[in-house]
């Protein structure tokens, strides 16, 4: 090795670079130099495709095109743009003096690249997006959910389950009061807020702090879940099941989670076909958040789901955690609840719930390195322990 250098690869940050002495007054922008991103721009035209490419090169970087693009024989193309995150704002500074809606694309550049959606506040908690991955704990008041149905079916269970979830250090919580597993068939309306809203009732008595999420594909019992002091909607159907869904959100001005699903719980399993299954529910999700801003709702106020196991093979549900960062490209916090589901289960050959807890805390620590937002899990107590430790090992410099 005497004759060789010592080379390392690492991420570059601002600690990384004041620990080789790097000038202290110039550590974030430093940072930004050497924090490198790489957009996909869709559906563009020869003409913006080639001020793209031009306006990337005068910043030292690159912008990948269509090969017929300057002969203008295609109508559209993709591209692909890379460079440090200075690079790119540059390059969205320059484009906002350009024609052809360029500016528009200017003000999603700049958008994109930091990554970091506005604050979400809720009951007068101001929730930070970027500063960790919060934890959700699962409340199930049902007698058939997948992993715990019927554990927790009844007013007294319930509640000791909930306390233990906040002590144990969740952050939100999701009650539910009919089981989405694969096959399974709906309740009425009725019937799910018999089972979820005096229970929501009773913790308010004693808890006006945590954060509570109604699980609920139906508008009337989401509003009266939160009319009974819940906070967020976490719709499994992205608003398709129920069409006053929207009149809800907009009523109660509750945030909501979009969370793809191909079809109702009872077939959805029946068909996984896609073409590319991270880019098809991209761009679901993309045209459910269009969809709800026109309608008057604040972007701030949607976090995306992309549905684990919700009409997925079990390799598609590994090639959307294995690409889960490109969903924070559509400017919302990202959940994921992946805990104890059938693709872990049929991976490990186990069914048992302290086996599934530990592939689940492992496929957690990945969505947690890739900056998801919330993970949805059963096992509150371990990932908070596990967080900890991420946390302990984030302040040594």
């Amino acid at each position: 090795m005497e004759n060789s250098f010592k080379l390392k690869l690492i991420d570059c940050n601002e600690k990384e670079l004041k620990k080789i002495g790097f000038d202290k007054t110039y550590l974030r922008q430093g940072a930004l130099k050497h924090n490198f991103r790489t957009i996909k721009i869709c559906d563009i035209n020869c003409a913006q495709a080639n001020i793209i490419k031009q306006t990337a090169l005068t910043t030292g970087t690159d912008c990948a095109v269509h090969r017929e693009v300057i002969t203008g024989k295609v109508d559209i193309s993709d591209c692909i743009l890379s460079g440090s995150v200075s690079q790119l704002v540059k390059i969205a500074e320059k484009l906002k003096y350009q024609p052809f809606k360029l500016n528009i694309l200017s003000e999603q550049i700049k958008k994109l690249v930091s990554l970091l959606p506005d604050s979400l506040y809720v009951r007068d908690i101001s929730i930070e997006w970027g500063k960790k991955t919060y934890i959700m704990g699962i409340l199930n008041i049902t007698p058939d959910s997948f992993s715990d149905g019927g554990e927790y079916f009844g007013t007294d269970k319930a509640i000791e389950h909930y306390k233990s979830l906040v002590q144990d250090g969740a952050d939100f919580i999701d009650i539910g009061g009919e089981s989405t597993r694969p096959f399974s068939k709906k309740v009425s309306a009725q019937e799910e807020q018999s089972r979820v809203v005096p229970i929501i009732k009773e913790i308010r008595e004693f808890d006006s702090n945590t954060v509570i999420s109604i699980d609920t594909r139906n508008a009337s019992t989401a509003r009266a879940a939160i009319n009974a002091g819940a906070d967020i909607i976490n719709d499994v159907s992205a608003l398709d099941w129920d069409e006053e869904m929207i009149n809800i959100l907009k009523d109660t001005k509750a945030p909501v989670v979009l969370n793809h699903s191909k079809g109702s719980p009872d077939v959805m399993q029946n068909d996984t076909c896609y073409t590319d299954v991270v880019d098809e529910i991209f761009d679901y999700l993309y045209k459910k958040i269009d969809f709800l801003v026109t309608n008057g709702i604040e972007q701030n106020k949607i976090i995306v789901d992309p549905g684990i196991g919700f009409g997925k093979s079990t390799e598609q549900n590994f090639e959307i955690i294995k690409r889960i960062e490109e969903f924070k490209s559509l400017g919302c916090p990202v959940l994921v609840g992946h805990s104890r589901k059938n693709f872990i289960s049929e991976t490990i050959e186990s069914k048992d719930n302290s086996v599934l807890d530990t592939a689940t805390l492992i496929l957690s620590q990945m969505l947690a390195d890739k900056k998801v937002d919330i993970i949805r899990v059963h096992n509150v107590k371990q990932h908070n322990i596990l967080q900890k430790l991420n946390q302990s090992l984030a302040q040594i410099v």
